[in-house]
């Protein structure tokens, strides 16, 4: 296995910062998948059971399918093969269990793809 270092310019590493940042409309700061519930109903009420429920997401639930499926987007982006990236777009919306999880992942497709225009055009 080989390793590779890549050097972020400062564009790239605010681009990065912002895109991490709790402001930006997207990612675990806005879609928590339920976990305010989870707390006001008692399921989630300690630093132990916080990470239960995150566990779960990652292993089992959205957070999992979400990076298969960012898996195959990356491989068909790099070959260059819009067929396939637009058929695990198809997927995607596949996997959406409920009506409300299809609102969610298109109102935070929407929230990023409006926030990356105004930002960077």
């Amino acid at each position: 296995m080989t390793t590779e270092t890549l050097t972020l310019n400062p564009a790239g590493l605010m681009r990065l910062m912002t895109w991490l940042s709790p402001s930006f409309p997207v990612g675990a700061y806005t879609y928590s998948h339920g976990v305010e519930y989870a707390v006001e109903d008692g399921r989630v009420s300690s630093a132990e059971s916080l990470i239960n429920w995150v566990e779960g997401v990652l292993e089992f639930g959205a957070g999992r399918i979400d990076a298969v499926l960012f898996c195959a987007a990356w491989r068909a982006a790099l070959a260059g093969d819009d067929d396939a990236l637009f058929d695990i777009g198809i997927e995607a919306d596949c996997w959406r269990g409920t009506s409300e999880m299809a609102l969610e992942a298109t109102a935070q497709g929407r929230a990023f793809v409006s926030t990356v225009e105004k930002v960077w055009g």
